[in-house]
């Protein structure tokens, strides 16, 4: 028994020197086992495999992105279908001094949030993404309540099980939702108003004959690619071409005319259909539309949304690298097929941009359009474009306008009604601009003849230069003599008269050219738009004008009558491209009834001649005919266009005082 006790003793002094017996634990957090024997929990945790712990948060990040987006859709689910009426909700809580002590700079906006927090109550989960997982929000009471239903591990399954009952109150249409249509454009083919073959024919009139709108590249522009990458301009080139080929049939024309005008419609307010081909469209449209201020202005703001003006800088900066590269070894560009697909891009942006450009700068001049654009630098440095790869023939007549336009802005802005130059300023300013004019034209003459590619396209990119430098040296002398204020031939200094006489050649050398050589520019002026037939209308019934004014030779004027009944003979057989396809070309019209007045008057010249009067009677001396002519001046040339020069007229300086003297006598 003793030893028993001794032994025993041992033992609980040994049991009584050692520490806590410690557990082995199970791995579970609490242990368990730990727990059951009171006993501390000793665990060895294992280092992770990182390859692991990054594929964990990736999945445990898509797994939290999936159900965001599973939130939104549910949000904007419910928005459509929600009958809460937040705006009237949002005027009567605005009115109470807790919502605008706690809705800072903007309590309508606030007010409206409390709303539909408070009317939602556990719903707050479709507003995730727009607010922290603890929502502040204010009952109808002004109390702030925290809700944390959004961050609750269960919220999303109790959510999902509600749904039906959510879906029950949300059955009505909001009634201050806005939404705007995105509806596709449909092309004319896939509508049924045309064939396929019908709408190709059309594509190829104005793609590949028309020369006056040089902005596409009839390489890349092809009818399959422009189908498949935009409706609105497959729609625009169509509809146009079928107003230009005199085969296609009028009422088709109209058709295709008013169901351009809805799309065009579409376009405009429909911010996400804005694209370089909706711009395209929309130039080639206010080419040859009666509303080409207002759709010019449209295409111009899509543009610089666009960025479309930023297109030309950038290419220089890398041509400019390229002959850097070129020059001084090295390389700036990484994968080269890369870098030709984004330059190819960017002169597509840069000839649309530069065909908007100078389309704006036409209606500016002759149109009496606002100025909109002004280009800040050398005109001239656009030529960089024409080593381009992707450059096409047409850029040639493109930028040769460019800078010709530019040219004619700078005339236009100086010589103004209430200029502040006198008489021998604008003198030499028109010396000076005449000289520049002379400039450009040796310079693209000889830029054309030395382009080897241009074989085809000479005669008639030769033919235009020369009928441009004509009309912009005859607009230069008609406005420099409307800015000295003058109307009165008779009236008119010596240097007044000189100028006169130059835009009077002016207006000879522009007839003699389109009519010698009728091939390369007559016969493409039925693709021209209205401009080009106001200018050659214009033209010859200011020289008709000014043959009278200034007398010239019987022959000259027989010369002159037989030169207009072959004009009109010549433009006669081009059908018409009028935006108004019923009443035929307006301006061939203008210029059957000029040459109609101009003849009589001549008859009536040479009657007197016969009749013993001299010759060389003044404009004034004869009244009817004569009369008829001098004050003839179209509605178009006052309304459209801002053509100066048919307001000059004849009276004799010595009448003048006799009037003059007569009213001072009363």
């Amino acid at each position: 028994m003793k030893s028993l006790v001794f032994v025993l003793g041992l033992f609980g002094n040994f049991a009584l020197s050692l520490k806590p017996f410690q557990v082995r634990c199970d791995g579970d957090r609490p242990c368990g086992r730990c727990q059951k024997f009171e006993r501390q929990c000793v665990f060895y945790e294992a280092p992770k495999d990182p390859v692991a712990e990054r594929f964990d948060a990736v999945e445990s990040e898509v797994l939290h992105l999936r159900r965001q987006l599973n939130e939104i859709k549910e949000c904007l689910r419910e928005t459509r279908s929600s009958p809460t009426s937040i705006t009237q909700a949002a005027f009567s809580q605005s009115s109470r001094p807790h919502a605008r002590s706690l809705g800072g700079e903007n309590p309508g906006e606030e007010v409206i949030s409390r709303r539909i927090n408070y009317r939602r109550g556990n719903d707050l989960s479709s507003f995730t993404y727009l607010q922290p997982s603890n929502t502040s929000v204010i009952d109808d009471s002004g109390t702030r309540v925290v809700n944390c239903a959004a961050s609750s591990p269960g919220y999303g399954s109790r959510q999902r099980t509600s749904s039906h009952a959510v879906d029950q109150q949300t059955l009505k249409r909001k009634r201050w939702c806005f939404e705007i249509r995105d509806e596709a454009v449909v092309d004319f083919v896939a509508k049924g108003l045309i064939s396929k073959e019908c709408a190709a024919a059309y594509f190829k009139t104005l793609i590949i004959k028309d020369r006056y709108i040089p902005i596409f590249d009839p390489g890349y522009d092809t009818f399959d690619s422009v189908r498949e990458r935009s409706s609105i301009l497959l729609n625009a080139l169509c509809t146009i071409g079928s107003m230009i080929d005199t085969n296609a049939n009028g009422s088709m024309s109209e058709i295709l005319h008013g169901e351009l005008k809805k799309w065009i419609n579409v376009i405009i307010q429909n911010k996400t259909l804005n694209s370089l081909e909706s711009v395209q469209a929309m130039l080639v449209v206010a080419c040859y539309s009666a509303d080409r201020l207002l759709i010019l202005s449209f295409a111009m703001r899509m543009a610089l949304d666009l960025g479309l003006h930023e297109a030309f800088g950038i290419l220089t900066d890398r041509l400019t690298a390229r002959n850097d590269d070129d020059i001084y070894g090295g390389s700036s560009y990484g994968d080269p097929r890369h870098d030709a697909e984004e330059e190819k891009v960017l002169m597509r942006k840069s000839r649309t941009w530069f065909g908007l450009l100078v389309l704006e700068h036409i209606f500016r001049v002759d149109a009496g359009k606002p100025p909109g654009i002004c280009l800040l630098g050398n005109p001239r440095r656009c030529r960089i474009l024409l080593n381009h790869p992707s450059s096409t023939i047409l850029d040639l007549r493109l930028f040769s306008q460019v800078e010709l336009n530019i040219l004619r802005a700078t005339i236009n802005d100086t010589l103004i009604l209430n200029t502040t130059l006198n008489h021998h300023e604008i003198s030499d300013f028109v010396h000076d601009m005449k000289t520049d004019l002379d400039l450009w034209f040796d310079d693209w003459l000889r830029i054309i003849e030395n382009c080897g590619s241009a074989q085809q396209e000479k005669p008639y990119l030769l033919v235009a230069l020369r009928v441009q430098k004509c009309w912009a040296e005859m607009m230069l002398n008609c406005k420099a003599l409307r800015a000295m204020g003058v109307e009165n031939v008779a009236a008119m200094t010596p240097t007044e008269r000189e100028i006169l006489l130059a835009a009077k050649a002016a207006a000879r050398r522009h007839l003699n050219l389109i009519i010698f050589e009728p091939t390369y520019y007559l016969a493409k002026l039925k693709y021209a738009m209205d401009f080009v037939w106001a200018k050659c209308a214009f033209s010859f019934l200011l020289l008709l004008k000014l043959s009278r004014l200034l007398p010239d030779r019987n022959e000259q004027h027989n010369e002159l009558l037989d030169q207009g009944r072959r004009l009109i003979e010549e433009l006669s057989g081009l059908g018409s491209n009028s935006n108004q396809p019923s009443t035929g070309n307006i301006y061939l019209q203008i210029l059957k009834v000029s040459i109609e007045k101009f003849g009589r008057a001549l008859e009536e010249s040479q009657h007197s001649t016969t009749d013993g009067t001299n010759t060389t009677s003044p404009f004034w001396e004869l009244f009817d005919a004569q009369a008829d002519l001098q004050w003839f001046m179209p509605e178009q040339f006052v309304s459209e266009w801002d053509f100066p020069g048919l307001n000059l007229f004849f009276f004799p300086t010595a009448m003048q005082d006799f009037f003059g003297d007569f009213s001072l006598a009363m």
